[in-house]
């Protein structure tokens, strides 16, 4: 048997037997020394006799979308057999290192946000196929929406609340949500954050785990702070951007360290603004970083130089600039797996993503006071005690911000004693909200969209809704309504619209010119929501209706008026997943009404007559139906490219020439107008009044550049003109329109 000394020569003779060289100068003497120690022990002497095996840290930097290099550096460790025992992380170095820690692959990560719209996720914009139907026409429709108190209007902080970025790591941190110690986690973990109030670095290692990432991740100036307990915590790289110094309290006998964070410029990046307001902005961090990095055995530092750290469009390109500044270490990390395989294999992680249920005991809501505790769990639906997972809880949850009730809505899991609380957490709107943008097209031309929404007004569970169009035409809705169930799914309605419009090449007797349509309607509607993206109505209402020529006419007459009392019945179903310019989703609707004249007026220079069924006139009052429907299906074809499947059909039972602008819908225009107008490309808005119809047609949008689109647009249609009893005449036209989604609105403008 050799003698210790020669057993310590031979290992040291052996490299399968030799301890990294690597950065040996950075090992603490310590360490070192506990090493010879093993070494020279007998060969008969195993690890459990002697030593526990040493335990390897990853410290993980925050950096943004460059934190995506840190999956290059852990496949180059993986590929040499290396895992570590310990994961520190900080920002999206947080994300990276806790998806890790509960057992996602690098594989499954990198197809992960590559999947992921992680730019969607950073804001708060969710796609409209998320929000109930009623919801819709504020729903990315307006550049301000400014909350109304009794006292003041508030204007927003600018930021991002996180309720998509709270939504993605409750979702994908589910398997994790039990565990409020993350020492306990399959590979222990923490992050770091900042108090805004104090200046302190947080250490979070214990609580909700999407809650210590949601604060790591939260960069000042993009997101609201997380306020947890009585801390305000935002991103842990302002005060400390790598948790090395953690790793070693948490028991790391080897440090390794990605950092991809903001590094200090030279004097040549230092002559602009921006270059100058960085560098300020990370002084604390920087200097910082300059002690920590001394606490770590090896240090890569991935060159994303060219690459936005605010650009999640290049996750394989940065994944790859990770593994290549890694792939110099790949040998050192083997000799390292080697020489720590000596004191015995390493234990395999738990697996904990296999966990996909759990059964809550409780239902606690917070931070509600205009929508009560049963309206809330009403629509989440969820019985303690149910097995619940969280694809469910995703969409029960998505469901409930929908309602557009909330800023924010988001859950947290907290195991207490032996049960499991599920906590809702909620940050209403206020009452009242005032919206506002702009709008330009050809049809209605420019114009102000203001509307204001106030819930709760005189009793719960109603709302009052005002929209309106103001430019050369406008259009102006009002709608109060009050629900009827706690879920907000019935609602009785009462609406007063009114709108003003023009046709432009409409005849009547005998003379044909540009005519300027004034509208007031006012009636019940009944209405009832069906999931997020359906609706059905059955409404009643009194119309009266003007029709006034723009032109001086032979016979001296000025406007036509009628009263009309209308009944329908409407289908709706809207699933785009944006209003301007969508990518996917189908949008249709199916109408079934019947409307009677109830008198008619005829204005002209020398006098007024009032027609009704009684006295006799030209008018028709026998009662007519209305048979419509139209439908759009958007497809995408790829991230440029959208296609539109689109089509229009109608009957009405009975027209005449004097009431014909009021039973005959208009044909023309790229988009509608009003609710009688059919749009057809090739044709000026309403320039075609026709009594049945029958069309189709196919459209591509192509974003030529961000935000800018191009249009082409193809349509056929079978129309049946109001004068014209039997047969149809076949149309077809075609346009070509450019758009552009501003920063105050839709701009469109288009040729025929």
């Amino acid at each position: 048997m050799l003698n210790n000394m020669q057993y310590f020569q031979k290992a040291i003779m052996n490299p399968a037997l030799q301890y990294i060289s690597i950065k040996m100068r950075n090992i603490s003497f310590p360490v070192l020394f506990l090493f010879l120690i093993v070494l020279s022990l007998p060969p008969t002497i195993t690890a459990q006799d002697s030593i526990s095996r040493p335990k390897v840290g990853l410290a993980l930097s925050g950096g943004g979308s460059h934190g995506l290099a840190h999956i290059g550096v852990m496949r180059v460790m993986e590929e040499a057999g290396l895992r570590p025992d310990l994961i520190t992380g900080v920002s999206m170095g947080a994300i990276i290192g806790g998806l890790y820690s509960i057992g996602y692959s690098l594989d499954t990560m990198q197809a992960l946000f590559n999947q992921a719209d992680l730019a969607s996720a950073m804001s708060d914009k969710i796609p409209e196929n998320k929000i109930v139907f009623l919801e819709k026409r504020h729903s990315h429709n307006s550049v301000l929406a400014l909350p109304i108190t009794p006292k003041k209007l508030i204007f927003p902080p600018g930021l991002v609340r996180g309720q998509q970025v709270d939504n993605f790591l409750s979702y994908f941190f589910w398997a994790a949500a039990d565990i409020n110690d993350f020492s306990k986690l399959p590979i222990p973990f923490l992050c770091l954050a900042t108090d805004i109030l104090t200046s302190n670095t947080i250490i979070l290692d214990k609580g909700y785990l999407p809650d210590a990432i949601r604060a790591s991740m939260s960069i000042p100036s993009v997101f609201i702070p997380l306020k947890l307990d009585t801390m305000l915590l935002v991103d842990g790289g302002v005060a400390r951007n790598f948790a090395a110094a953690e790793l070693r309290d948490m028991g790391a006998d080897i440090s390794i360290g990605s950092y991809t964070g903001f590094k200090r410029f030279d004097e040549s990046r230092l002559e602009s603004i921006d270059g100058l307001i960085k560098q300020i902005g990370f002084f604390t961090s920087i200097r910082d970083y300059d002690e920590q990095k001394k606490l770590v055995d090896i240090l890569i530092e991935p060159d994303i130089k060219g690459l936005s750290s605010m650009s999640f469009n290049n996750v394989d390109t940065i994944i790859e600039r990770g593994y290549r500044a890694a792939l110099p270490y790949k040998e050192q990390f083997r000799r390292l797996a080697d020489s720590l395989n000596r004191y015995g294999e390493q234990p395999l992680p738990a697996r904990i993503l296999d966990k996909k249920f759990y059964s809550f005991d409780r239902i606690k809501v917070t931070g509600n006071s205009i929508h009560s505790d049963e309206q809330i769990i009403g629509i989440l639906d969820i019985t303690p005690g149910t097995d619940i997972d969280r694809d469910i809880l995703a969409e029960r949850m998505e469901l409930l911000y929908g309602n557009g009730w909330f800023e924010t809505v988001r859950y947290r899991v907290d195991p207490v004693n032996d049960s499991l609380l599920l906590e809702i957490e909620c940050n209403e709107n206020p009452k009242a909200i005032l919206y506002g943008s702009v709008h330009y097209d050809d049809e209605l031309h420019s114009g102000l969209l203001v509307g204001i929404s106030v819930k709760n007004l005189v009793t719960r569970r109603s709302a009052i809704n005002i929209d309106t169009y103001i430019g050369e035409f406008y259009r102006i809705r009002i709608n109060s309504i009050q629900f009827i169930d706690h879920n907000e799914k019935f609602g009785l309605a009462v609406n007063l619209n009114a709108d003003k419009t023009e046709m432009p090449f409409l005849k009547l007797r005998g003379e044909q010119g540009r005519m300027l349509s004034s509208n007031l309607s006012a009636g019940f509607t009944l209405s009832k929501s069906i999931g997020l993206n359906h609706l059905m109505t059955l409404s009643a209402d009194f119309e009266n209706l003007h029709l006034a020529p723009d032109f001086i006419t032979r016979c001296g007459m000025r406007r036509l008026s009628y009263n009309y009392i209308t009944t329908g019945f409407e289908y709706l179903v809207n699933s785009l997943d944006s209003k301007h310019f969508p990518n996917r989703g189908i949008i249709y609707n199916l109408y079934a009404g019947t409307a009677k004249l109830l008198s008619g007026t005829i204005h002209s220079d020398s006098l007024e007559v009032t027609c009704s069924q009684e006295n006799g006139t030209d008018f028709s009052f026998n009662r007519f139906f209305t048979l419509k429907g139209s439908f759009r299906s958007y497809i995408s074809a790829s991230n440029k490219t959208t296609f539109t499947l689109k089509g229009d059909a109608l009957y009405i039972s009975n027209t005449d020439s004097i009431s014909a602008h009021n039973n005959f819908h208009l044909l023309g225009g790229v988009a509608s107008t009003g609710q009688r107008s059919i749009p057809m490309v090739g044709f000026h808005a309403n320039q075609i009044p026709v009594k049945s119809t029958a069309g189709f047609g196919l459209d591509a949008d192509i974003e030529v550049m961000k935000d800018l689109h191009l249009n082409l647009m193809t349509n056929v249609f079978a129309i049946q003109e109001i004068d014209r009893n039997y047969g149809v005449s076949l149309l077809a036209g075609y346009g070509i329109g450019l758009g552009y989604m501003s920063v105050i609105g839709p701009i469109k403008v288009g040729m025929m």
